[in-house]
């Protein structure tokens, strides 16, 4: 029996299967949070125009040269500008259009010259491997070089690119040093099978590889969402409760302090009444802006509810705590709030409290500081207090 392997018939098949594989993105993007829909779209662009330039390739001999070679190459260099695109959309940098639009151009004019004009098979395959490779180098890069990218899901795709990349690189160098290997663009050699292979292989992993990233990048997002204020972006109540047990365990395992600080807008309501509640809304956003200017990299800043927040303290006595809490006031009293272009000064009810022997639970360190924070409430607002307990009794 002889084996026989058809190119026109693979890239065909190929070529189907990656118009597929763009058609259900298109579908599945819909779906996606729509942080993530410009880089998918550019994806899917990338998934159509592939095959659109592989099905003309197949076309050598029935269509005329300028399609079959000009728009065919120009149609998989625009793929692979879009797959770098869509990954640098994705995170979230700047496209560096001008670089890809010279290597688009330089492909074009690669297949003009030595497809047209001055007829070169040879040569166009070795100058169109060299711009594919540093196109298929380039999005390998984008994933590798970034921070967002990590774990095992980016070695997908940014494998397939880096694979793809070193496959044309390798067809770049092999018609150097053998130029007559190739004598026909489908002529059965392992240099064009490598190539074609990776041409319909590459849509599938690369994609199969974008989506998981797509995935992980959603659920980490869920994941923050969940632990944060949707007003403020600090954390919420049920992540500063967690965040605050587990700050107590460390203080206790490593013999540190540890303070905690209440702060409320002091007649906060009379916002809302008197100049509607989004600008109460923007009062707490600008209070939490301002209160972030006064804390460490290491004080935890989240919100109770209402106008209610939480500083969370690590390697913090007392004495410190109410000095910070005092700047956090004197910021709020020495200058109004900017609630866009109208002027409200708003001082701040502040209660701190430090954690004691006797504390068995957050809870309890929190309730001490709501405490003190209803104490300078009731004092006349615009005041820090510290509670004057120890701690909970052991009973």
């Amino acid at each position: 029996m002889t084996w026989s392997f058809d190119i026109r018939s693979a890239l065909l098949v190929g070529a189907m299967l990656t118009l597929l594989i763009g058609m259900l993105l298109a579908v599945v993007a819909r779906a996606m949070p729509a942080g993530l829909r410009p880089a998918l779209n550019w994806w899917v662009a990338a998934t159509l125009l592939q095959p659109a330039g592989f099905v003309l390739l197949t076309q050598r001999d029935a269509l005329p040269a300028w399609i079959t070679i000009v728009l065919a190459n120009a149609l998989i260099a625009m793929a692979f500008v879009a797959y770098a695109v869509a990954l640098r959309r994705f995170f979230s940098l700047r496209p560096r259009a001008g670089l890809l639009t010279a290597m688009l151009g330089l492909a074009v004019a690669v297949s003009v010259y030595w497809g047209l004009v001055q007829p070169d098979l040879t040569r166009r395959l070795i100058a169109i491997s060299v711009v594919l490779a540093w196109l298929l180098g380039y999005s390998a890069w984008t994933l590798y070089r970034n921070p967002d990218s990590h774990g095992l899901v980016r070695h997908v795709a940014g494998g397939a690119f880096a694979f793809s990349a070193l496959i044309m690189a390798y067809r770049a160098v092999a018609l150097v040093f053998e130029p007559g290997q190739v004598t026909t663009i489908f002529q059965l050699t392992h240099v064009q099978l490598l190539t074609y292979a990776i041409g319909g292989i590459l849509p599938v992993v690369a994609t199969v590889g974008f989506l998981l990233l797509c995935t992980d990048r959603s659920q980490r997002e869920l994941e923050r969402a969940a632990r944060l204020d949707y007003l403020t972006d600090v954390y919420n109540r049920r992540a500063i409760e967690e965040l605050g047990t587990r700050a107590i365990a460390a203080a206790r395992r490593h013999g540190m302090s540890l303070s905690l600080l209440v702060v409320d807008l002091d007649h906060f309501k009379h916002i809302n009444d008197e100049l509607g509640h989004a600008a109460g809304d923007l009062a707490l956003v600008r209070a939490v802006a301002r209160i972030r200017e006064a804390l460490r990299a290491e004080d935890l800043l989240g919100r109770l509810g209402g106008e209610e927040f939480i500083v969370l303290m690590p390697s913090t006595d007392g004495a410190s705590a109410s000095a910070a809490a005092e700047r956090i006031r004197e910021s709020f009293s020495a200058q109004p709030l900017d609630l866009d272009g109208r002027k409200r000064t708003v001082t701040l009810s502040i209660g701190v409290a430090v954690l004691a022997p006797a504390d068995r639970h957050f809870s309890q360190l929190l309730q001490r500081a709501d405490r003190a924070m209803y104490s300078a409430k009731h004092a006349g607002r615009d005041l820090v207090v510290a509670d004057p307990m120890s701690g909970w009794d052991a009973s």
